[in-house]
């Protein structure tokens, strides 16, 4: 018996989700791995626990608030408890897509945050952060035909770039702001053979992301495909080039943090450049995150900050990138500048809304029970996980007084 359309379509997003799920260890173990094992440990727990708390999320009624029918037009769906909506191989296979892409988003902000807040405060924060800005941010695209940013303002975004990387992106932003520069533990050193490892995850994993952001084998999905090959390709050898030239030496973070930035670019674009475009977007993306994160690295927040840069900054250039040169509404076919505006304006919407909410909830949960251990030897470079109930009421020394690495001429600066 041949199989149908509408199978050969659900095996398709089916294979397309398992390889999504391979980015949610990818990150841990690449970000982790820029700080040494023990940073790629407690990493792997955030990412974990937090794709375990979205998808028993998903399932007891937030896969309606993403994709389903609307509770507040144009803003959020009606909760599906247990899927009962999803009829038919297709539907629960997009279904379990969708929940693979929402376990990447969860997977950014664990990966950004795991080296500052608590377990306890994390999978609170997951809860919260899931229902507030998440799925509010997925529903806008994921629900082609009454989301905000879809329906309403006609944006184009094939993969999810609004709640993957710019809503995760803010979203980790925010966190790393309320908790300071303080961390759990000192940098260690790298550990390049679980960045190597981490590295390789995310590239295939984000490869099955954005070819199976078309949803059905049809005479697109050769296209988008081969599009997130090139832009990851571009992206891998302008990052090199940009550390060359900066650097002196490129090395095998450039090549795996230029491959991301080009997939990051490339989420939103797949079905709507050719081939040379994709090239081009893939370089511009990795040009501008190299620059980003290079200024962002004088704020000493660590690789952390530099993950929320590139997702960040990738999904911007893309989502902006289709205004000018997508096929059908770009600026260079169709002659005016409407998806360019569009696009600009669901992208700072989507930013601002995220940073803030989720700052606004970090802030909640360390005021209530605590976001992280971390205290005063933080100010000074040096972080202590000693819990708050073992703390003297004020610190044991003078916050002016000079220190041994003073005396010695060290830099404060961890990781140093």
């Amino acid at each position: 018996m041949a199989a149908t359309s509408e199978q050969v379509d659900a095996l398709l997003l089916f294979f397309c989700g398992a390889l999504t799920l391979l980015i949610v260890p990818g990150l841990a173990f690449f970000v982790g791995g820029l700080a040494g094992r023990a940073r790629a440990r407690r990493a792997l727990l955030f990412v974990f626990s937090g794709a375990a708390v979205v998808v028993i999320l998903c399932v007891l009624g937030g896969y309606g608030m993403l994709a389903g029918e609307p509770l507040v037009p144009h803003l959020v769906g009606v909760p599906d408890p247990g899927l009962a909506a999803q009829h038919g191989v297709y539907a629960l296979a997009r279904a379990g897509a969708l929940i693979a892409t929402c376990t990447v988003a969860v997977a950014i902000v664990g990966a950004a945050v795991a080296s500052r807040i608590t377990l306890r405060a994390w999978l609170i924060f997951c809860v919260l952060w899931s229902a507030l800005v998440l799925f509010p941010a997925g529903y806008a695209v994921f629900a082609l035909g009454d989301g905000w940013a879809v329906s309403v303002l006609g944006v184009v975004d094939y993969g999810g770039a609004l709640p993957i990387g710019l809503a995760a992106g803010a979203s980790a932003a925010g966190v790393i702001v309320a908790c300071g520069r303080g961390e759990h533990s000192v940098e260690t050193g790298r550990s390049l053979p679980i960045v190597a490892i981490g590295g390789t995850l995310v590239w295939v994993g984000w490869l099955g992301l954005v070819t199976g952001s078309e949803g059905a084998v049809d005479q697109y999905i050769a296209p988008i495909a081969i599009n997130a090959f090139v832009a990851s390709a571009a992206g891998c050898l302008m990052w090199m080039l940009v550390d060359r030239i900066l650097l002196r030496r490129p090395t095998l973070v450039s090549v795996f943090c230029g491959a991301f930035s080009g997939l990051v670019a490339i989420t939103p674009a797949s079905g709507v450049l050719t081939i040379g475009w994709a090239l081009l977007l893939g370089a511009l993306a990795a040009l501008a995150c190299a620059t980003m994160v290079d200024v962002a690295a004088r704020a000493r927040f660590g690789p952390a900050l530099a993950l929320c840069v590139i997702v960040i900054v990738g999904s911007g250039v893309g989502l902006l990138f289709v205004g000018l040169f997508g096929a059908g509404g770009g600026m260079v076919e169709s002659g005016n500048f409407d998806l360019f505006i569009a696009q600009g304006v669901a992208t700072v919407a989507v930013l601002v809304y995220s940073f803030v909410i989720s700052l606004l909830l970090a802030l909640l949960v360390r005021f209530t029970i605590g976001l992280t251990r971390v205290r005063y030897g933080a100010e000074r470079g040096f972080p202590s996980t000693i819990p708050d109930r073992a703390r003297p009421a004020v610190p044991p020394e003078r916050a002016d007084r000079p220190t041994g690495s003073e005396h010695s001429g060290h830099s404060e600066r961890p990781g140093r």
